[in-house]
């Protein structure tokens, strides 16, 4: 039990209008005093535990601090998210996060567009607005060091990339679909492990200014133009531009080895009409559903391809 001060002590404990009373309540008085304040210490230590960035949880919806706004296009954001930095911990590539518009309870999937928030301590995300798109306005509109954001996961696809799993990666993507595409190729290409998987990438958008992450993935192209093969395919191009109107079958094939043996997977991003003509949609129950489109006419099975949602 706890040991009473003495009488010699050069020190009294006092309450806040009367000194300790003497004898066995006096003792108790104590007792009481000093597990008060271990309460109170235990009380503080965990609130100031609990400061600062929160983990990922994929179980719950966790509220975090939006820190950086940047406008990348007329209608499109890059949001950067505080979150704890876990060093060691690697993060599912492919993988996305629920984020969820906390007024109206409605909740979208998002792709960071870094490969390791874990090890970073952020999450950066690509936000398109869209008039009709609730969650896309809520977050356009949220302004850094006020508003919080609500999300959960990382969520895991069914498919994982694995290391030196595949020789060829191809990407077809639209709009935001760019999302887990620049996820994957940052992943492939920053690994010092993974040195011979080649990659290539048709992006289609509407005019030049709706290609997000453009002077990135160009810089990428750039340093690994053995590995990083980049088309932009553009409805309402500039005067010179080379690749106009959508993805074509021709496109993909040019891409595409030649080698029926290559250990490959094409994954394929963005709107439905893309998604409808390229590949086939996703089934109503969210598995990939049946190939067709574009790469079923090129001979590709279904093993071959990814649909993102």
């Amino acid at each position: 039990m706890f040991k009473a001060v003495s009488r010699n002590s050069t020190f009294q404990l006092r309450s806040f209008s009367s000194a300790i009373p003497k004898g066995n309540k006096g003792r108790s008085y104590l007792a009481a005093s000093v597990l008060s304040a271990i309460g109170l210490g235990y009380l503080s230590w965990q609130y100031s535990s609990n400061k600062g960035p929160k983990a990922l949880n994929p179980e719950k919806y966790i509220p975090f601090d939006l820190v950086q706004k940047e406008r990348i296009s007329p209608d499109a954001y890059r949001l950067r998210i505080s979150i704890k930095q876990e060093f060691g911990k690697s993060y599912p590539i492919p993988s996305c996060l629920y984020i969820k518009d906390d007024t109206i309870q409605v909740m979208r999937p998002y792709t960071p567009i870094n490969p390791n928030p874990h090890k970073d301590g952020y999450i950066d995300f690509v936000v398109k607005r869209y008039e009709n798109g609730s969650v896309s306005r809520t977050l356009s509109g949220f302004e850094p060091k006020v508003d919080q954001v609500h999300i959960r996961g990382p969520m895991k696809e069914e498919y994982e990339y694995r290391e030196n799993s595949l020789a060829e990666i191809g990407m077809i993507a639209g709009g935001t679909g760019i999302s887990p595409m620049y996820q994957i190729i940052r992943h492939v290409l920053e690994n010092p492990n993974d040195k011979d998987t080649r990659i290539w990438l048709i992006y289609g958008n509407k005019t030049f200014e709706d290609i997000l992450l453009k002077s990135e993935l160009d810089e990428l192209q750039k340093k690994h133009g053995d590995r990083l093969k980049i088309k932009y395919v553009l409805e309402q191009p500039p005067a010179d531009w080379k690749d106009v109107g959508y993805v074509t079958k021709e496109m993909i094939e040019d891409f595409m080895s030649k080698d029926r043996n290559t250990r490959r997977k094409i994954f394929v991003c963005g709107p439905d009409v893309m998604l409808r003509s390229v590949s086939g949609e996703r089934a109503r129950d969210y598995s990939q559903g049946k190939l067709s489109g574009m790469l079923a006419e090129l001979g590709l099975s279904s093993e071959e391809v990814w649909k993102f949602q």
